[in-house]
């Protein structure tokens, strides 16, 4: 028995030395360099709540957090995911416990002002723009309701070849280019798409002859003018599509040959010869790779609809070019969702989706409840307030989807459930784009209306005398400003 006691007491030791000795290299490893995380997804999965700089800092957002931990150089390596200048990376809201569900039904007061559609049409008049219309009436050249033919060509050049088949890379891009069209336009447009490609089509001339120096896409010579290497690429396809109902021509490019070359096709509206006799189409081919933009080639679709919606009328790059939110303002963004201004002036949205009122409605405070303009539901998707001949002050919520994703996006600033934003539209003010200019946005005839520099707000906005403040995940207080 004292033997069996002497040898229980040595195990023993020999645990306890065992966990001193992890629990010093468990330290040690914590004095390490600190790691700079790629996301608050990364960061929160060592740092629960977040991380601070200092002790007791003070969160500048609206709802309570759980206390960060206290690490100074750790937040400076991470100071990126500050995005509100608090001096704290990644906070964490504190989860409220949620309330008896009520069993009263909210009334939405704002719908028994409701306004005709027609008083939200508002009448472009002035600083017209070749890129589309601002305002009504819209202007397309391709049709942006009922059947649009599409023609997906693949080719490469003698000196830019294409890897794999194109048929098995973009298969399911056809089907997610004839399911995004349905789902937004509300069923009023339909995407036929032709894929007919098991190869990649070999252009007859190299790659350095299919481009446009105009276009400024990475070219830096014209070897023939844009007609005629539409043209050739036509024929090149000739064989294999139908071109009789085509509208839009998409041409891929390999990879190599934009960055190479700046190879590019494109034609607002051209007429070329084919088989099926004389067609007139637009046409684009390229996909950023002439100007640093992207490199991969496995997923078309997105951009492939973002081109063909600048056909159909859809200015896009707005409210903020850049931004995720759209698939006009960043093809390769967390949502692929339009506008609803757009969605409006084309013909996709009416009144199942859209509540127009107007400002002097606003007298005595209203409320009303949205659903995501990602998702649709039973309510509307947008309201519209008319402030006057040329403006509007337009409201949505925003929240995951079939085709968005906000967990993808850093800087959407989006709760953990759904959002709201708010942009100002001047269908007569200036079309503005320069990307390089920080306050392009606010020069555009169209932006965002923002509580402390967010696109989301969680609170309240104001413009043009009008409050819209957040009451709940998807219900607002609409009022005229004090």
């Amino acid at each position: 028995m004292a033997m069996l006691l002497k040898k229980f007491r040595f195990g023993s030791g020999l645990l306890a030395l065992l966990l001193v000795a992890l629990t010093v290299s468990a330290n040690s490893g914590a004095a390490a360099a600190p790691k700079v995380y790629k996301n608050c997804a990364a960061l929160n999965q060592v740092y629960k709540y977040g991380v601070s700089a200092k002790a007791k800092p003070k969160n500048r957002g609206t709802q309570a957090i759980y206390t960060p931990a206290v690490n100074a150089p750790v937040f400076d390596k991470n100071k990126k995911l500050d995005f509100d200048g608090d001096f704290i990376a990644c906070e964490v809201v504190r989860k409220v416990a949620e309330p008896a569900p009520s069993t009263a039904v909210p009334i939405d007061t704002a719908l028994a002002f409701a306004k005709p559609l027609e008083t939200c049409q508002l009448k472009e008049t002035a600083n017209f723009a070749g890129a589309g219309a601002k305002g009504f009436p819209a202007r397309q050249t391709v049709p942006a309701t009922g059947e649009v033919g599409i023609a997906i060509i693949p080719v490469d050049f003698a000196n830019a070849i294409g890897k794999g088949s194109p048929e098995e890379l973009y298969r399911d891009d056809v089907s997610k280019i004839e399911q995004w069209g349905k789902f937004f336009s509300r069923g009023k447009l339909t995407y036929k798409v032709q894929l007919k490609a098991d190869s990649w089509l070999r252009a007859p001339k190299g790659a350095d002859w299919y481009t446009c120096v105009e276009c400024q896409k990475g070219a830096k010579e014209q070897k023939q003018s844009r007609q005629d290497a539409l043209q050739q690429l036509v024929s090149l396809a000739d064989a294999a599509y139908d071109f009789s109902e085509t509208d839009i021509a998409y041409f891929v490019f390999p990879y190599e040959a934009e960055k190479l070359f700046g190879s590019t096709i494109y034609a607002h509206r051209a007429t070329v010869a084919t088989n099926e006799g004389q067609i007139t189409v637009s046409a684009y081919g390229e996909m950023g790779g002439g100007v640093g933009a992207i490199s991969d080639r496995s997923k078309i679709w997105d951009h492939a609809i973002h081109e063909f919606l600048h056909f159909q009328g859809f200015v896009g790059h707005g409210p903020e070019n850049g931004s995720d939110y759209y698939i006009t303002t960043h093809q390769w963004g967390a949502s692929k969702a339009i506008t609803s201004w757009e969605a409006f002036l084309n013909g996709w949205f009416g009144s199942d989706e859209i509540l127009c009122l107007d400002r002097s409605d606003l007298s005595n405070p209203l409320l009303l409840t949205l659903d995501p303009i990602d998702n649709f539901g039973a309510r509307p998707e947008s309201l519209m307030i008319r402030i006057d001949d040329s403006q509007l002050l337009i409201l949505e919520l925003r929240a995951n989807g079939p085709f968005s994703d906000f967990s993808s996006c850093t800087q959407c600033n989006l709760p953990s459930g759904p959002g709201f934003t708010a942009y100002r539209v001047n269908v007569n003010g200036v079309h503005y784009r320069d990307d390089n200019d920080p306050n392009g946005a606010d020069k555009n005839f169209w932006s965002y209306v923002r509580q402390d520099k967010r696109a989301v707000f969680d609170t309240s906005i104001e413009f043009a005398g009008i409050k819209i403040t957040k009451t709940g995940a998807n219900r607002v207080s609409l009022s005229l400003s004090k």
